[in-house]
C-alpha cells in the first residue's frame, strides 16, 4: 500500500493534517502559525516567486514556523517519515513519542501499519534515525 500523509504538530501536541503541502497549509491560516498574509507575500516578493511556489520563500517561511515550535511531518510512501524540528529537546522527544503512538493506533483517518517504518528527524544540529515503533515505545536513547 502506498500512503503519503503529512502533518504539522504544535508545541502543545495539536496535530494538523496537511491536505496538500505544508506551505499551502500555512498560507491558508497564517495566524495559526504566527505569521500574517503580508509577511508571506513579502517573503515571496523578496525571492521574486509567486505565492505558494515550492522555492526559497517556502523554505524560509517553513523555517520560521519551525523555529516557533512547530514540527513538520511527512510520510514518504514505502520509504520513511521525515520530521523537521529546530532542536531535539526533551519536550520535542515527548511530543514525538505521543505522535508515534497516535500514528500506530490510528488518528485523522490514518494508521501507520509498519512499526519498523524509519523516522528521520532533521534538526539544525543534524539528523537522528529511529523506527516509529522505537519512538512510540521510548526505546530510543535520547
Amino acid at each position: 500500500m502506498t500512503i503519503s500523509v503529512a502533518f504539522f504538530l504544535s508545541d502543545a501536541g495539536d496535530l494538523i493534517h496537511v491536505a496538500d503541502s505544508h506551505i499551502a497549509t500555512v498560507i491558508q491560516d497564517p495566524e495559526r502559525f504566527g505569521l500574517t498574509s503580508a509577511e508571506i507575500e513579502a517573503e515571496y516578493s523578496k525571492h521574486q516567486e509567486k505565492v505558494g511556489v515550492e522555492g526559497e520563500a517556502r523554505r524560509e517561511l517553513l523555517l520560521r514556523v519551525i523555529r516557533q515550535g512547530w514540527i513538520r511531518l511527512r510520510r514518504y510512501p514505502n520509504r520513511h517519515w521525515s520530521v523537521t524540528v529546530e532542536r531535539f529537546t526533551p519536550a520535542v522527544q515527548e511530543l514525538l513519542r505521543d505522535w508515534a503512538r497516535k500514528m500506530l493506533s490510528g488518528i485523522n483517518g490514518f494508521k501507520e501499519a509498519d512499526r519498523y517504518m524509519p523516522v528521520k528527524v532533521s534538526t539544525l544540529d543534524g539528523e537522528f534515525k529511529y523506527s516509529i515503533g522505537d519512538l512510540a515505545d521510548a526505546l530510543c536513547l535520547w
